[in-house]
C-alpha cells in the first residue's frame, strides 16, 4: 500500500457504512485524508424557478419537501477528546504503547576487578573429611581401648559363682585419648595443596585430646631426615614419643607430587620410621590424601592407612584402626 486515498476507496467505505448522502460522502473522504472539506447542507427556503426552465424540472415546493431531522449528537471519547459519527464511521483511537517488561538475573554480576596492588580474597577453606564427622572418626582412630570402664558385673558374678577371689576388679573396656597423640606433618612440596586441611586436623585433635597431650612435629618428605615443632631450621633427627600414644602421620607417603622429585621419601626410611615408632610401643596410622589406587604397594601391610577424603565414614576408620 501506498498511503494515498483515491475515489475507490471512498465509495467501498461509503458501500460498506450504507451512506447515502453528499454530507456523509465529504466526511468520509475528509477521514481518508482527501481533500476538501464536507459540503454545506443546503438551507431551508422557497427558490422561484427560472422562466426558462421547464415544468418538469421546477424545483418542488418547499411546503411539500419533508422536514430533515436533526443529526444524533456525535459520542465523545474521554480518552482521547476526539468525535465519532454514530452509526457511520468508527474512528480508532491509538492506544498506549506497554511498558517493556525488566527482566531479573538470576546470576549474580562478576566481582569487580581486583586493583593493582590489592591483595586477592581467599576463596572459604572445604576440608577433606565430612565437618558433621570429622570428630567422630577421628576419635575412633586415636583413642585405646583399656579396662578402666564401670563394673564388670557378668564377669565378678561368675568369678564369685566360682568360689575364685577377685584379686583385680573387673571393668569394662573404654576408648580414651588420655594417652595423648603424636602428629607428624609432611611440609614437602607435594602436600603443600593439603596445608589447610592439615591445620584443620591438627585444631581437631587439640580440641579432642587437649593441647598438653598433643604433639605435633613437622617434617619433609621422610620423619628420618628430621622433624620438629618449629621452622626447618630447629629440626632435630626424629624421636618417638613415649609409650601408649598414638601416631597419626598426615602425608602421601611418597606418592603424591612431581614424578621426578628427586626429594621423594623412599620405602626404606619409612620402614625405619615406622619400626622406631613401634620399637617405643606405639602404633602409627597414617591419613592419605590420595585414592587407594594410588596408595604405595610397600605401604599397606606396613600400617593402618585410611583415605583422606569426604566419603570417608565412621566405620571404615572402624577397620582402619590400630
Amino acid at each position: 500500500m501506498t498511503g494515498e486515498a483515491w475515489l475507490g476507496d471512498v465509495a467501498r467505505a461509503a458501500r460498506a457504512l450504507g451512506t447515502r448522502s453528499p454530507e456523509d460522502y465529504a466526511r468520509i473522504a475528509a477521514l481518508l485524508g482527501m481533500s476538501g472539506a464536507p459540503a454545506e447542507p443546503p438551507r431551508p427556503g422557497r427558490e422561484e424557478p427560472r422562466a426558462d426552465t421547464p415544468a418538469w424540472q421546477a424545483p418542488a415546493r418547499q411546503d411539500t419537501l419533508p422536514r430533515p431531522q436533526p443529526d444524533p449528537a456525535p459520542p465523545v471519547f474521554a480518552r482521547s477528546g476526539r468525535t465519532a459519527l454514530a452509526d457511520t464511521v468508527t474512528v480508532l483511537i491509538p492506544v498506549g504503547e506497554p511498558r517493556p517488561q525488566t527482566h531479573h538475573w538470576t546470576t549474580p554480576p562478576l566481582p569487580r576487578p581486583r586493583a593493582r596492588g590489592e591483595a586477592a580474597r581467599r576463596p572459604p577453606h572445604l576440608p577433606l573429611l565430612a565437618p558433621r564427622s570429622t570428630a567422630a572418626l577421628l576419635t575412633m582412630v586415636l583413642s585405646r581401648t583399656t579396662h578402666e570402664g564401670e563394673l564388670d558385673v557378668e564377669r565378678a558374678t561368675e568369678e564369685l559363682a566360682r568360689a575364685r577371689p577377685l584379686t583385680a576388679i573387673p571393668r569394662l573396656p573404654l576408648s580414651t585419648l588420655r594417652y595423648g597423640v603424636q602428629i607428624l606433618a609432611d611440609t614437602s612440596g607435594a602436600m603443600e595443596p593439603f596445608a589447610r586441611d592439615v591445620e584443620d586436623v591438627v585444631a581437631h585433635v587439640r580440641a579432642l585430646a587437649g593441647i598438653a597431650n598433643t604433639e605435633v612435629l613437622r617434617f619433609s618428605d621422610a620423619p628420618v631426615r628430621g622433624a620438629g615443632p618449629g621452622s626447618r631450621a630447629t629440626w632435630q633427627p626424629y624421636r618417638p614419643p613415649r609409650p601408649g600414644m598414638r601416631v597419626l602421620i598426615l602425608s602421601d607417603l611418597g606418592a603424591g607430587g612431581p614424578l621426578l622429585n628427586p626429594w621423594r621419601g623412599t620405602e626404606q626410611e619409612w620402614r625405619t620410621t615406622i619400626h622406631t615408632i613401634r620399637q617405643r610401643g606405639s602404633e602409627p596410622v597414617a591419613l592419605v590424601p590420595l585414592p587407594e589406587q594410588h596408595w604405595p604397594r610397600w605401604a599397606s601391610g606396613l600400617l593402618p592407612m585410611l583415605t583422606w577424603d569426604r566419603g570417608t565414614t565412621v566405620g571404615k576408620a572402624l577397620g582402619a584402626r590400630p
